[in-house]
Order: C-alpha cells, then sequence, then structure tokens
C-alpha cells in the first residue's frame, strides 16, 4: 500500500500544492480571522514542496565529490556504489552516471563497490551503458546481488559485465598492469565470504587496495592485517537516504558507526562511497547521488 502511495499516487501533491496555494491567497485576505487556518495552510505549502524535492528532483541531481586520501602513492579513482539498477531507476540514469564519469579527466581506474541489482531482469539491457566506459572498470558483488534480499545471479552479472569488458571478481587477487598497485576484491561480509586471511599474502612494501561491499569486513581485521592494506573501499551504507538528523543513523545497516567518506577504524583506513539509486522509497533528502572521485597520494 505505502508503495503505490510513493508511487503512483505521489504526482497527486501537484494539484495538491496548487489549492493549497489557491486557499492559502484567500485565508491571506482574511488573515485575522482565519489565523489557524492560515499557518496550517502554509505549513502544507512547505511540506508539499519539500516532499516534490525529495520524490522528484533530489534522486535526479547527480554530485560529484572529490577526495584526496595519503597512501603513499599516487592514484587517481572513482567509486561509486549501490546502484540497485531496475527497483526505481533504469538504464537511463546508468546512462548519465557513465557519461558523467567518462567526463572526468585523468582516471586511472572506476570501482564498482556493488550492490548493482535489486532483483532485476533483462540484464544485458540494463547494464548497457557500461560498454561505454572508457576507464578501466572494476567490480565487487553485495548481497543484494546474490543472496540478501536478493536472488542469486551472480553467474548471470559475471556474464554479463564480463561482455562489457569490466573486471569481475571473487576473492581474487590482482596486479593493475604497468603500475605497481595490487588490488584485492573481497566478497560480502554478511555471506561471511570476505577471506581476510588472503591479506596475509602481502606484505607493508606493497601498494595494496581492498574493494569490498561492506565496510564492516574492515571490523574483522586485526593489527596486522590492517598495516597491509592500504586502504578498504567499501560502499553498502546508503548514507541513509532521507537525512532526518539523528533518525538516519538508526537506518544504516552496519554493525559500527559507519555513515561515508573517510574512517580510520583502529588499524584500517576505510573509505565508504555513497550510494546512486533508492532502494525502500523513491524518496532522497539532503543526500543527492555521488560519484567520488578519489585522488590517492
Amino acid at each position: 500500500m505505502l508503495y503505490n502511495l510513493i508511487i503512483y499516487w505521489s504526482y497527486l501533491c501537484f494539484p495538491f500544492i496548487v489549492f493549497c496555494y489557491f486557499k492559502y491567497k484567500k485565508l491571506k485576505t482574511n488573515y485575522r480571522q482565519h489565523k489557524i487556518k492560515f499557518f496550517l495552510n502554509l505549513f502544507m505549502i512547505v511540506i508539499s514542496i519539500l516532499f516534490i524535492y525529495s520524490r522528484f528532483i533530489e534522486p535526479q541531481i547527480i554530485v560529484e565529490n572529490e577526495h584526496k586520501i595519503d597512501v603513499w602513492f599516487k592514484w587517481k579513482v572513482v567509486v561509486i556504489s549501490d546502484i540497485h539498477l531496475w527497483i526505481y531507476k533504469d538504464v537511463n540514469f546508468l546512462k548519465r552516471v557513465v557519461e558523467k564519469i567518462n567526463n572526468i579527466k585523468n582516471l586511472d581506474a572506476v570501482f564498482i563497490a556493488w550492490d548493482l541489482t535489486y532483483e532485476p531482469s533483462n540484464l544485458d539491457n540494463l547494464f548497457a551503458p557500461f560498454k561505454n566506459l572508457k576507464y578501466k572498470t572494476f567490480a565487487v558483488i553485495g548481497n543484494h546481488d546474490n543472496w540478501n534480499p536478493g536472488i542469486p545471479i551472480e553467474n548471470e552479472i559475471k556474464k554479463v559485465l564480463r561482455d562489457y569488458n569490466i573486471a569481475y571478481l571473487h576473492n581474487e587477487k590482482t596486479i593493475i598492469p604497468n603500475t605497481n598497485i595490487k588490488l584485492l576484491w573481497l566478497w560480502d561480509s554478511w555471506n561471511n565470504e570476505d577471506d581476510i586471511t588472503m591479506i596475509n599474502n602481502y606484505n607493508k612494501e606493497d601498494n595494496l587496495i581492498v574493494l569490498t561491499h561492506n565496510p564492516d569486513t574492515s571490523l574483522k581485521y586485526n593489527k596486522s592485517i590492517g598495516e597491509l592494506a592500504d586502504i578498504t573501499i567499501t560502499g553498502h551504507t546508503h548514507w541513509w537516504q532521507i537525512r532526518i538528523p539523528f533518525l538516519y543513523k538508526t537506518r544504516i545497516p552496519t554493525s559500527w558507526d559507519f555513515d561515508e567518506w573517510l574512517y580510520n577504524y583502529l588499524w584500517a583506513k576505510v573509505f565508504v562511497s555513497s550510494w546512486l539509486w533508492e532502494v525502500g522509497l523513491p524518496m532522497r533528502l539532503w543526500i543527492p547521488p555521488v560519484i567520488d572521485i578519489i585522488e590517492f597520494y
């Protein structure tokens, strides 16, 4: 019921705000006699404007946030996360994201710290804009892509993305060609398949980036593991999408107080990317969709 109300009935807010406006003008002429009605009507206008912005405007904004992070090697990457294709936004929004990424200069790579899907169909069509990415792209799946609460479509995702030349790995490692940078992909923490012991295969002199979906993976690090990983890049928190002060924190699905951007948690340096799509409700407030641009130095 709530879903239908937000999706289909939300368009009624436009005639409603027009009605409130004319009611406001009428009450204004007799302000002294109708003070309570006047302010109540004014309140409804403000709430309606806020709803229209949250439902129809902010979800379509794409912000580019730039960060500089000291990790003792130079590299420039874009991080996007929690795309959740299909549920509220379609392939056209992804086209806009790809165009913005392609317009960023001097990028070395693109990281996708998923969730990429939300119980989708026709993956070839949904992922089609990725074929136009001009930068080398690496991706790791999240909980929605394989088991919780999504459907198990890891193999289908793997096939489609590799068709579009996106490197897709599952608890695997690689060395970036022509660089001294090493990447390690760890699977999702909620499924207990993020094999952090693989980090022990590196040494302190390696320039190691760990890419995983859930920042809670870093909570499993001990001191020796944390010192080996120069930075861990994640998503998952959703920054929660409606930023009501104090309340939104209760909706962030992590064990620790992760939100967004850079954390120095005990021995780990963790970057949490904000997210692009919506889940639950097709609304955002004070947290527009984000493309994170990270310059390592």
